[in-house]
């Protein structure tokens, strides 16, 4: 599987995409659109690379709301086959505009994700399991093993596609096999650090950073039980 980073720059999707990049060498293309253009466009797909299209799925990081919309018009009936919005920030993909791009995607045969934050992703529709299963991407899941009281390994399953996973599970080893882990775990979660807003989420009257935390800290706490099981 191939796929399309579409972004408008910054520290959170050059992560993305060195993370990926990573995971699955020279599967990962990336194009960087303008990220100052007026409210409505004349013409969204001007905006747009032109090879955009080429892969199996596209990743559209916090995109101008019209472009979004523009993406499944310009590479349906192609080789694309998931479109993936993640949710960072409650403004990069507003309810409304969600449904409008699910909608256009169904029309076109597309799949659609729009996981708030990106590593609360849990596929349910065959390319974007795919995605997940070639990257390793998607809710973390991580295999830990113990030696006398202590943390002697930390095996990523499936982790953040920032890189945060990897980041924490280098972090875990060393450190006691009990629940301070789970302290430990947080500290890490905010020193690589989650990009996730601090704002706040009307949907969940929460944090989606919060979200990133409580999802690490829920399979860190899993992991741990499951050592030596």
């Amino acid at each position: 599987m191939r796929i399309e980073i579409v972004h408008i720059g910054g520290h959170y999707a050059d992560r993305v995409i060195a993370h990926l990049s990573k995971m699955s060498p020279g599967n990962v293309d990336s194009y960087q659109v303008p990220d100052r253009l007026p409210p409505v466009l004349d013409d969204a797909a001007e905006y747009l690379p032109a090879e955009l299209g080429a892969g199996d799925a596209v990743i559209a990081i916090n995109l101008h709301p019209e472009l979004l919309l523009e993406i499944p018009h310009i590479v349906g009936g192609g080789t694309v086959r998931a479109l993936i919005a993640p949710i960072e920030d409650p403004s990069w993909v507003k309810p409304g505009l969600q449904r409008q791009v699910t909608q256009v995607c169904a029309n076109n045969d597309i799949e659609s994700a729009f996981p708030k934050p990106f590593c609360s992703l849990n596929p349910q529709t065959p390319a974007i399991t795919e995605f997940c299963e070639q990257f390793k991407v998607g809710v973390t899941r991580l295999r830990l093993s113990a030696k006398e009281g202590k943390i002697a390994g930390a095996e990523v399953l499936r982790g953040a596609p920032c890189g945060l996973t990897h980041f924490l599970a280098k972090g875990l080893v060393g450190s006691p096999a009990d629940d301070s882990l789970l302290e430990k775990a947080a500290t890490l979660h905010h020193s690589y650090p989650c990009f996730a807003t601090m704002a706040l989420d009307q949907d969940t009257g929460d944090t989606i950073m919060h979200a990133s935390l409580f999802l690490m800290k829920d399979q860190v706490k899993k992991a741990l039980d499951e050592i030596g099981s």
